[in-house]
Formats: structure tokens, sequence, C-alpha cells
């Protein structure tokens, strides 16, 4: 009952904001600093009221997104310069997210899932036709500045997002195929992203698909299997991990492995690399320091999966209101026009994926999981490249309002398909995966 009058008071909070900022707009003072703060504290608000609410909650940090949005775009100054360019700030968020998915990952899932072929290469190689040739679509409908449309192009060219796991469990798809295409997409990301995108977008904008390569090994290998360390230290139940004291070494190497990278000369190619695993190496310290104070203390157990989420959630965050404010004019100029383009590439998406593989014969259940595999991108990664490797903010306009958009669509499909079950139709061509 307290949970519900929160949820009320909150509602009605929301709506009487929502009603300030119409009578706003209507007299044309809109664009006042405290229209700002408004939606700010509405689209608030709207975040813990849906966070109460069992089937909605899922979007609660959509909400909060949108919150922060809109006060970026009115108070751009705050994130825009803090002592240094905030977009050095871009690649170390989205490093951060993908250690944190490597944590979730231990070396035997690659292998066993990448045991099963036919289903898996024809998931991976509709997730990299598919949604290039979608984006070529949209970008020849809509006369967007070349940065931006080559932005779009590059969302379209990335492996599948985490979040498409996620989502295909609680769509009550193949869970193991949405995990062995996102892992297949995920590794041959290095060479079949550049590639796709030099091919696509080379006309639009420069492509350093050697940069771009290194760059997608920084961001999201390194970070990943570094991860995947910590996973197999933490839950790998191996001999040497119970003792604090090899804990302790391990933390003492990565910290001087770090520190030694800091004065050996990479080449200006690899430079980012170099950073990367300094990054990493410093990162493993911690977590090594954090493990022996949470068993001195008794800590919680769990302590990783109860930090890394929000620490992940918190990255995400930081370069979506970083991008915004560098991107200010734009967003606010072609603003409407590329959010209905993302929809569009979104849900179409969706549509050829879900549609194709049922036509291939294959059941509902990896139809479904196919679907959110093909319409649900590595969206951070995306962003990361536009600054890394295009140098364009701008180019991160489309992947950052899809990571958003994303977490509606896919949620709220996933939910509508949670509530059908796929039956037990059988594979039509009777192979085996």
């Amino acid at each position: 009952m307290k949970n519900s009058g929160a949820m009320k008071m909150y509602l009605a909070l929301a709506i009487l904001l929502a009603i300030a900022e119409t009578l706003l707009i209507v007299f044309g003072k809109a664009n006042l600093p405290i229209s700002g703060l408004i939606l700010f504290i509405m689209f608030y608000a709207l975040a813990f009221t849906v966070q109460r609410t069992e089937k909605l909650k899922g979007l609660s940090f959509t909400m909060q997104i949108f919150a922060f949005v809109s006060f970026t775009l009115y108070f751009p100054q705050i994130f825009t310069d803090w002592g240094f360019n905030t977009n050095s700030l871009i690649v170390p968020s989205v490093q951060v997210i993908m250690f944190g998915m490597g944590t979730k990952l231990s070396f035997s899932d690659f292998a066993k899932e990448l045991s099963k072929p036919l289903k898996v290469i024809i998931g991976t190689i509709m997730c990299y036709v598919l949604m290039p040739l979608i984006a070529l679509l949209i970008i020849k409908v809509y006369n967007f500045p070349p940065e931006v449309a080559a932005g779009i192009i590059l969302l379209g060219v990335g492996p599948a997002g985490a979040a498409s796991n996620v989502m295909t469990y609680l769509a009550k798809g193949n869970l193991a195929l949405s995990m062995t295409v996102t892992t297949l997409t995920t590794l041959i990301s290095p060479i079949a992203s550049p590639f796709l995108m030099k091919l696509f977008a080379g006309q639009l904008i420069e492509v350093d698909a050697i940069g771009m390569m290194i760059s997608i090994l920084n961001m999201l290998f390194i970070p990943v299997f570094a991860g995947i360390i910590i996973n197999k230290i933490l839950y790998g139940n191996l001999s040497w991990t119970k003792k604090n004291a090899n804990i302790g070494i391990m933390g003492v190497v990565s910290f001087i492995t770090g520190f030694i990278l800091l004065f050996i000369s990479f080449p200006a190619l690899l430079n980012s690399l170099k950073i990367g695993l300094i990054l990493i190496a410093w990162a493993i310290t911690i977590v090594s320091v954090t493990i022996i104070v949470v068993r001195r203390t008794d800590g919680p157990a769990n302590w990783m999966d109860m930090v890394l989420p929000k620490l992940s959630l918190g990255a995400i965050m930081l370069y979506i209101v970083i991008v915004a404010a560098h991107n200010k004019a734009t967003l606010l100029s072609i603003g409407p026009a590329l959010f209905l383009a993302v929809i569009v590439h979104n849900l179409l998406g969706y549509i050829s994926g879900y549609s194709l593989f049922r036509a291939f014969g294959f059941s509902e259940a990896d139809a479904r999981a196919i679907t959110m595999e093909v319409g649900t991108k590595n969206a951070g990664l995306a962003v990361g490249l536009a600054y890394d490797v295009l140098k364009s903010t701008a180019a991160a306009l489309a992947p950052l309002i899809f990571g958003t958009w994303m977490n509606i669509s896919a949620s709220s499909l996933a939910t509508f398909w949670s509530q059908r079950e796929p039956g037990a139709k059988a594979d039509k061509r009777k192979k085996s995966t």
C-alpha cells in the first residue's frame, strides 16, 4: 500500500510538471532554463513511478536518460569542459561497460556456444547484412549530414548487443542461440565491422579500417577479456585464489604492469590499445584490493554483481550526456527526424530478422532470439567508435538515440512475447544445431 501511495504521488507530480511545461510551450517560454529543470524533475518522477510497477520498471533507466538529456540540452556547458575535453571520457566509459559484461562470461561460454553451426551462421550473417542495408535505405530517404548518416551505418555494421540475451530470455526465445550469435558477432567484429563500414560509408566520411579494428580491440576485446579473467578468479573455484596473499600479488603485478606500460613507446596506431591495457591493468588492481577488503570485512560475496551494474549504468549516462552536450545544435535541428529514422531502423531490424528466420523454417523460439540479435545492437561500442575512429561526436548521435529507444522497443516486444508461449514446433529443416 505504501508503495502504491508513493507511485501515485510521483505520477501526480509528473502530471503537474507536464502541464507546467505545456504552458511554457504555449506561451513561447520553453527556451527558459526553468523549462529544463521542469523536464528533468518530470522525467525523474516518471522514473520513480514506473520503477514501482512490475511490467514497466525496466523503463526506469530510460526515463532517467530522458531526464539527463533534457537537462543537458538546456545546460550543455556543464558537461563540455571539466578542465579538459569531456569527449575523452567516452572511450573509458565504454570500456567500463564492456568490462562489466565480461565478468558475466567464462571461457567455456565461448567454446560451448560456438558448437552449434547452422542457425548461428545464418543468424550472424543476418546481423551483419540486414541492419547495414536498412541503414543505407534510411540515409537515402533522409537527407542527413554526412557525419550523422555515417553514424547510422556505423550502428548497423556493429555486433549484436549484450542486452539481446536478456530480452531473448524474457521473450521466451532460444537463449542459447542468442548467446551464441552475440558471441560470434562480437568475435568477428574487428574484421567484419571495419570492412562493412569502409564499404558502405567510405563515401560519406573518412574511415580508417585498421584504426577501427584497433579501436574495437581496445574498447571491446581487452575489457571483456579482463572481465572474463576476473570472473574466473571470483567464481572459477581456483585453488590459488583462496589465499589473499595470491590475490595481493596479482594486484601488485597488475599495478606494476600498468605503470610500466606508461613508459613503453607504442606506435601511434596502437596508442589507444596501450591506454586500454593500462586502464584494464589498474582495474584488475582495484578489483584485487576490493576482494581482499571484502574477505577481511565479511562483505557480501556477490559484491561484483552489486557494484558493476550500477557502474555500467553510470558510464552509459556519462557518455550520453557528453555526446548530447557537444552536439546540442545538431540534435535540436535534426533530432525529431533522426529519432524517427532510428525507430524505423530498429523496427525494420526486428521485422526482417523475424520474418526471414521463420521463412528459413526455424522455430518460433529461434526466430524470437534472432529478432533480438538483429534489432538490438551494441550502441555503446558504436558511440565509442564514432569518437575514437571517425573523430566525430555527431556520428555518435544515431547510436546514442538508438541505445535509448532500443531499451523501450526491446523490453516492450519481450513483454508481449513473454505472455505467449513459442510452442514446441520443431525446426523444419530437421537438422542438428
